[in-house]
């Protein structure tokens, strides 16, 4: 068994590719779903050709694969939604702001930020400080930390849209 007997099975069956797909909530209208849709492609094929090595009876490969492909596409949406979460603020730009000058970034009113999101902004978005070693410092979780973080962004946000 090979991988490219793997894609002819996953190319014969791409509409249980397109329903795990739809599962997951990635529908034909978004820009990636192409990329998606191939990813989805490989998954299969190398599942495939796993299963077979395994076992010889293919009756129980279809909802095996697309439990397979469900689980693997929503690790990848996770994964996308943690990049974009710790990313989401280079459009802010604060890297290249000087720490002296923090306090002359005109569209933020520091008036209404607490004094921990003025500490998550220093330390974690300015300084590079992980959320982890931050929630060390103040005896807090990181969990509540990563809440704090969000809260901030969306705060940083409408400010910066006034």
């Amino acid at each position: 068994m090979n991988l490219e007997q793997g894609f002819q099975h996953a190319l014969a069956n791409q509409q249980l590719i397109h329903g795990a797909l739809k599962r997951v909530h990635i529908y034909v209208t978004r820009c990636d779903y192409e990329d998606y849709f191939q990813e989805a492609m490989i998954i299969y094929a190398q599942t495939y050709v796993n299963y077979c090595q395994r076992k010889q009876d293919l009756s129980k490969f279809r909802p095996y694969v697309f439990q397979k492909l469900v689980w693997r596409l929503t690790d990848m949406l996770r994964q996308e939604k943690q990049y974009f979460d710790f990313h989401s603020l280079e459009e802010f730009d604060f890297q290249r702001v000087p720490e002296e000058e923090m306090t002359k970034i005109d569209f933020i009113d520091w008036q209404k930020l607490s004094q921990l999101e003025k500490e998550i902004f220093q330390e974690h978005f300015m300084e590079g400080i992980s959320l982890a070693v931050i929630a060390r410092r103040h005896q807090q979780t990181p969990r509540n930390l990563r809440y704090q973080r969000n809260r901030l962004l969306d705060k940083l946000r409408e400010m910066q849209q006034k």
